[in-house]
C-alpha cells in the first residue's frame, strides 16, 4: 500500500483513547468518529447518564460500519482534586496503553448581567460584578486544573505510547476563539481558555525529550450543550452565526476530521500548536462602541 494513502496516512485502528466531556457536544462527535474507525475509547463524563447517552450513539455507529471499538465509561468530576486523581489511578492500573488524550471537558459561567455600549455607567458596573468569585474557582477548577492534573498524571502511559511513533502519545486540549477576542465578556470562560492556550505551549515544551505531543483545537460555534442550535436561546453564542464567513455552524464530521490528524501519523510532526476550527470568524471579530451619529 502506498504510504501516501489516506487509510495510510490516518490509519489510528486499535489505539486507546481518553476522551473527557465525552457525554454531549464535541466531546460525543469525537467518540462516534472514534468509535467509526476502531479506536477503543474511555469516554469520561460526571453525569452517568451523558455516558449512557453516548455509549448508545457509539454502538449503533459499530453496527453500522463494522467496527471492532471497545467502550468503557467512566464517571468522574475532573474539576474535583479526590475524583480526578481517582480517575489517574484507575486509568493507570487498568489500562496498558494512553494513545490519545482528548481533554474536552469544560463549563462556562457568564455574568448574570449584561452590559450594551449607550448604557449608563451604573449599568456597567451592575454587569462586570455579576459574577462570583465561586464561578471563577468552578471553571478553573474543570477547564485549567482538572485538564493538567489529569495530563500529568497520565504523562509516564503516555511516553511510553510516544516511543511507537505514528503520533501515538497525544494530547488534544481544548480551547476557544475567545482565547484570543475580546468581542464578548464571559471572564471566567475567556481567562480558563487563555490558561489553556499557554498551558498547551508550556507541556508541549516540559513533554519535547519525549516527544508527548500536547496540541489545542479552538472550535467556534459547534452545536453542544453549551451553545445550543436555537439562536433565541439567550445562553447561546448560536445567534452570531451568520456572522461566521462559513454562515453556518460546524460540522462533527469536520472536527473528527481535525481530531483524526492530530492523533495520526499525519499529524505527528505537529506539536505545541492551536489549530481554530472556527469557519473564519476570528476574522469578523470586532470590538463595539455606542455613537449617537
Amino acid at each position: 500500500m502506498s504510504s501516501f494513502k489516506i487509510e495510510n496516512i490516518y490509519e489510528i485502528a486499535g489505539r486507546q483513547a481518553i476522551v473527557t466531556g465525552g457525554g454531549s457536544g464535541i466531546g460525543q462527535m469525537i467518540c462516534k468518529g472514534f468509535a467509526a474507525n476502531n479506536v477503543d475509547i474511555a469516554i469520561v463524563d460526571m453525569f452517568q447518564d451523558r455516558l449512557d447517552e453516548t455509549a448508545k450513539l457509539c454502538e449503533e455507529i459499530k453496527l453500522e460500519t463494522g467496527s471492532k471499538s471497545k467502550i468503557t465509561l467512566l464517571c468522574y468530576d475532573l474539576g474535583n482534586e479526590v475524583s480526578n486523581k481517582a480517575l489517574v489511578d484507575f486509568i493507570n492500573e487498568n489500562y496498558e496503553n494512553v494513545d490519545i488524550l482528548i481533554n474536552c471537558a469544560g463549563i462556562r459561567r457568564q455574568n448574570k448581567v449584561t452590559f450594551e455600549p449607550g448604557e449608563p455607567l451604573e449599568k456597567l458596573h451592575e454587569a462586570t460584578n455579576s459574577i462570583g468569585w465561586k464561578d471563577f474557582r468552578d471553571v478553573f477548577d474543570v477547564n485549567v486544573f482538572g485538564m493538567y492534573f489529569l495530563t500529568a498524571g497520565l504523562v509516564q502511559k503516555l511516553g511510553e505510547a510516544a516511543q511507537k511513533g505514528d503520533g501515538r502519545g497525544c494530547v488534544v486540549c481544548f480551547s476557544s476563539p475567545c482565547s484570543v477576542h475580546n468581542n464578548q465578556f464571559v471572564p471566567t470562560y475567556q481567562l480558563s481558555k487563555v490558561s489553556i492556550d499557554h498551558m498547551v505551549r508550556i507541556m508541549a515544551a516540559e513533554f519535547a525529550d519525549k516527544y508527548i505531543r500536547v496540541n489545542a483545537v479552538s472550535p467556534g460555534l459547534y452545536a453542544s450543550r453549551m451553545t445550543p442550535m436555537a439562536p433565541e436561546d439567550p445562553s447561546s453564542n448560536m445567534k452570531y452565526v451568520h456572522l461566521v464567513p462559513a454562515r453556518r455552524a460546524g460540522y462533527a464530521e469536520e472536527m473528527v476530521a481535525c481530531i483524526m490528524f492530530l492523533c495520526s501519523k499525519g499529524g505527528a510532526y505537529m506539536d505545541g500548536r492551536n489549530l481554530r476550527m472556527e469557519g473564519g470568524r476570528l476574522l469578523t471579530l470586532k470590538g463595539h462602541i455606542y455613537s449617537d451619529e
